[in-house]
């Protein structure tokens, strides 16, 4: 598991630094999300036992990313979302490195290969509004829900959830759904309702297509200016007041899960590489 895993991070960790000439050169923002901003603090790089980065943008820079700057990425690295692939199961990018491929390991079919790759994620802004916030956000999960049952074949079933997803899932095994609701259609509603809400208009910086979905709102005096914080041999940009944040997400975010949850954070297996060693 470790030289897999560490192996994985090494190369994402490339592609990051490829993202990050792209963005000083045109000026855009991004900011470190969930383990990875866990990362930084807790052990100024990757989580030993996790093989992901998650970064977030602000929608314009997210836009003017997939739209145009994108092109200047290497040849080996491709951008993935649901606009340039209609099999893509997400709505988020992915910036993708061709050269090495792996298997999702919640998904046993060797079919189901992917590459290594690091997560994009656009930040909207929420109705000030508390009503209006409360409906917006509800919308959101609404449709995000019907995304997942489109794709219920390859959710992760293993995954801890809450009583009402497992419910949900439970229905699901008996009723066809992925013959009732459309993910493409979804992901474009999804996409529709997240621009509504700027986040220069707001009082709230929202990543609600993250795996923590409502706990990703976060108050503008969280995200601040943003700052900087060392990650491996780099560094890395994270909103302002990092505890508040990593608090809302986990908690006591110090204190090391058991052997058993990290193991459970592995989430890809190399299958090979088209890299001379």
């Amino acid at each position: 598991m470790e030289d897999n895993q560490r192996r994985m991070q090494f190369v994402e960790l490339d592609i990051f630094k490829e993202f990050c000439k792209i963005v000083e050169k045109h000026n855009l923002t991004y900011y470190a999300l969930g383990g990875s901003m866990l990362g930084a603090v807790r052990h100024e790089g990757f989580i030993p036992w996790d093989d992901d980065i998650d970064l977030g943008m602000p929608r314009e820079d997210y836009e003017k990313f997939i739209n145009e700057y994108y092109k200047e990425l290497p040849k080996n690295l491709k951008i993935r979302n649901f606009k340039t692939d209609s099999t893509y199961r997400y709505y988020i990018t992915r910036i993708q490195d061709t050269n090495y491929k792996v298997i999702e390991k919640r998904n046993k079919d060797i079919e189901s290969f992917t590459y290594i790759s690091i997560d994009i994620f656009p930040l909207d802004g929420l109705p000030n509004n508390k009503i209006r916030k409360f409906v917006h956000e509800n919308r959101v999960m609404y449709h995000r829900m019907k995304m997942a049952l489109g794709n219920f074949d390859t959710i992760d079933k293993e995954r801890k959830r809450n009583l009402a997803e497992k419910i949900i899932i439970s229905i699901s095994k008996v009723i066809p759904v992925t013959k009732i609701f459309n993910p493409n259609n979804e992901k474009y509603k999804i996409d529709s309702l997240l621009k509504k809400y700027s986040i220069n208009d707001s009082n709230f910086v929202s990543n609600m297509m993250g795996a923590y979905r409502k706990k990703e709102i976060t108050p503008q005096s969280v995200v601040g200016m943003g700052e900087t914080y060392k990650f491996e041999d780099t560094s890395i940009r994270g909103f302002k007041d990092y505890d508040k944040y990593l608090t809302s997400l986990y908690g006591d975010y110090m204190k090391l899960p058991s052997k058993e949850e990290r193991t459970a954070k592995e989430h890809f297996e190399i299958l090979r590489d088209d890299i001379d060693e």
